[in-house]
């Protein structure tokens, strides 16, 4: 349980890391090299998700498998998280009218847990001998 809270520390601490150069990454393109915003966006995404992923792999969760191996799961399972989140923002949107800014939380929290748990039990898990040990 201690390993868990420690693990979902870190993964919030890496969300910041990487929220913090995805968008240092978006300013200074559209800044240094004049890009757009919405290349801008996939630039500054697209390092985040490197970051965000080397990290929750090695110091996260320390996982060793090969990165050929968690690559395609990692990729799925922030894809799936983000259509949670896309989804919860459009039901609640449209079907109830709530409040954008709101559901917007809702929506990130909602990526935030599925993304960890999926990490945590799909993308990284841990061998079983050292999951006993815990």
């Amino acid at each position: 349980m201690i390993a868990t809270i420690w693990q979902g520390m870190r993964f919030g601490l890496v969300g910041i890391a990487n929220t913090g150069l995805g968008l240092l990454t978006i300013y200074a393109t559209m800044y240094f090299f004049r890009f757009g915003p919405l290349t801008a966006n996939a630039v500054g995404y697209g390092i985040g998700f490197v970051l965000s992923f080397a990290l929750n792999r090695k110091w996260t969760f320390q996982n060793n498998s090969s990165i050929q191996q968690v690559l395609p799961r990692y990729i799925f399972a922030a894809a799936l998280s983000y259509i949670f989140n896309f989804a919860v923002i459009f039901v609640c949107y449209y079907s109830f009218k709530a409040n954008t800014y709101f559901i917007q939380l809702l929506g990130i929290g909602l990526y935030t847990a599925s993304m960890f748990l999926m990490s945590k039990f799909f993308v990284f898990p841990q061998p079983k001998e050292t999951a006993e040990a815990q």
